[in-house]
């Protein structure tokens, strides 16, 4: 047990018993992520007590952290000038984050309450398309001009309203805001007041605010940047994305995709914000979608069901060969979804191909050791029938190889046409493979085994 569920009771009791000074010297020493931690597991008005207690910056960093109906309703227990302090405090990255989980007319409400240069500063982020960096930007940053010396630059972030984080990278810009580069503040410290801020600036790679944010994280993560700077359409620079802000990006990025795997339309839908039908459908559909693809697989078996009946045992070694299909098509499919993700290969056909033939080749190799495994099974199972274990290995054989291929060249047509492939995908080649393998294995048995 955490010190967070050991403290609930004593909150409860403290609460309870209108003790706040009690309470604001238990949430002292407590991290921001606990506080929050805390409050979900209290009352909405007890939360709200809480969050009054303390001060307007921890407070801000508190509630950065809630989503959803939650975080409505706690707003809803502040006056105006309370919250105003509030969103005042916030990070404007943080803020931005914040409206999105709110509904229009309280976010039009708590915007008008800001002072005039944050007001401005939320509504420009705010016109950004979502998800791009643009909307994930934080617009406080360290920067100087690039006609600027040392010693002036050094003076200049002692006055800087910024956290300390934020002045480890001073972004440089020219009379007309454009980027020329950055200094590292452990570089600037080590030169004589007097030199010339140019000469020490190094080249830093950026994006666009209409870029997404993924790729953002992506050139983060490639570069092991702290922070990458946001530009304009011109050059000029408008804010910065953090390494903090990445592990947002990806934790909501891999989120979605899981929810996209298991079929879920809509992977942004917040789970506790969902009404019991809005749930159902969301999964309903797919699994509607899936049965009707699935008859397919009835009807290929129904179609062989004279040689089924006449050679009883080949029903015995269909679980096998379908679930071997699937993994390989499913296999293939995620590694091509993974490097069209990772920017390994474009979108192009060149890097289809690229990717298919060095696939192929490993999926060849496992098809054979396969095919060889299912014919030793076939060959013992079978009594030694050699041409029945010549069926299964066959069939193994090429059904795996069929569905690999399926599996790699989906993910870039998916991808062509604009659809997420992580979303549509891995069913679709599970059911697939399903028919393959009933189509390959039944007709070699007819050919074959007469």
């Amino acid at each position: 047990m955490n010190i967070v569920q050991l403290l609930i009771p004593d909150i409860k009791e403290l609460i309870r018993n209108r003790e706040f000074e009690g309470i604001k010297l238990l949430s002292k020493d407590l991290y921001p992520a606990e506080i929050a931690d805390l409050i979900e597991n209290l009352e909405t008005h007890e939360a709200i007590i809480v969050l009054r207690l303390l001060d307007t910056e921890k407070a801000a960093e508190v509630l950065s952290r809630f989503e959803g109906e939650n975080l409505e309703k706690i707003l809803r227990g502040f006056s105006d000038s309370h919250l105003a302090e509030i969103f005042e405090e916030m990070d404007p990255d943080d803020r931005t984050a914040l409206f999105e989980e709110l509904p229009p007319q309280m976010v039009r409400s708590i915007i008008s309450l800001l002072p005039k240069e944050d007001r401005e500063i939320a509504l420009k982020i705010l016109n950004y398309p979502e998800n791009s960096c643009g909307r994930r930007m934080s617009t406080d940053f360290a920067y100087c001009l690039d006609t600027d010396t040392v010693g002036e630059v050094l003076e200049n972030l002692k006055k800087a309203d910024i956290s300390d984080e934020l002045m480890l990278n001073i972004y440089v810009l020219d009379k007309n805001q454009n980027l020329k580069g950055f200094v590292p503040l452990t570089k600037l410290i080590k030169y004589e007041p007097q030199e010339k801020i140019i000469n020490l600036v190094e080249p830093t790679p950026t994006v666009s605010v209409y870029d997404s944010a993924e790729l953002a994280a992506k050139i983060i993560s490639d570069y092991d940047l702290f922070a990458l700077p946001v530009v304009d359409k011109g050059g000029r620079l408008v804010g910065i994305i953090t390494a903090d802000d990445v592990i947002d990006i990806i934790q909501e990025s891999a989120s979605e995709d899981i929810y996209r795997i298991v079929g879920m339309i809509d992977p942004e839908a917040k789970y506790f914000v969902q009404s019991l039908w809005e749930r159902f459908w969301k999964r309903f559909i797919p699994v509607v979608i899936m049965i009707i693809l699935g008859n397919i697989s009835g009807w290929v078996i129904h179609s062989f069901e004279s040689i089924i009946a006449h050679i009883t045992i080949l029903v015995f070694f269909i679980p096998n060969l379908a679930n071997t299909t699937g993994i390989i098509g499913s296999q293939s499919s995620v590694f091509t979804i993974r490097a069209i993700a990772t920017g390994e290969i474009e979108r192009s056909f060149r890097g289809l191909f690229k990717v298919f033939f060095k696939e192929l080749s490993t999926v060849m190799l496992l098809a054979l050791a396969v095919g060889f495994g299912m014919f030793i099974i076939a060959l013992i199972r079978g009594g030694f029938w050699v041409k029945l274990a010549l069926v299964v290995s066959l069939s193994a054989m090429v059904s795996c190889t069929t569905a690999a291929i399926v599996g790699i060249i989906l993910p870039m047509i998916l991808r062509k046409m604009n659809i997420d492939p992580a979303g549509a995908d891995v069913p679709f080649i599970t059911t697939i493979g399903d028919v393959i393998t009933y189509a390959t294995y039944f007709s070699l048995a007819k050919l074959i085994l007469g």
